[in-house]
């Protein structure tokens, strides 16, 4: 199988939580990247789904969060992927910082976001 995931994909174990009508799935993150995350869980969500997603970046009382809106990519044995659709700039600000700090290369992430901007201009 072709991955056609162009993105730069860091290993980041935090806690998420993904929303769908009326239905929450909790699970950790095993990876991400600027287009989407991976989350380890046994629940499901069928392939398509439109959600809320909420990754935890601090547990503490007040935390640090990554909102987006996003959608039910693929599904794994012992786990989901979500393709993120649309996402504030404060979060895109979290996620870029995340993703530049652990993939180490903060010009080719925005590149990419870059691409991505274009590509989805081209697509609507």
């Amino acid at each position: 199988m072709e991955d056609r995931r162009n993105f730069t994909r860091v290993d980041f174990k935090v806690s998420a939580l993904l929303q769908a009508e009326g239905v929450a799935v909790k699970g950790e993150v095993s990876d991400v990247s600027l287009h989407g995350m991976y989350m380890e869980t046994e629940e499901r969500l069928p392939v398509g789904t439109p959600v809320e997603v909420t990754i935890y970046l601090s547990s503490t009382p007040d935390p640090v969060v990554i909102n987006a809106k996003g959608t039910i990519a693929r599904l794994v044995p012992g786990g989901m992927g979500c393709a993120f659709d649309k996402m504030d700039v404060e979060s895109f600000a979290h996620l870029r910082s995340i993703i530049s700090y652990q993939g180490g290369d903060e010009s080719k992430v925005m590149a990419e976001f870059a691409e991505y901007i274009v590509k989805k201009m081209q697509d609507d």
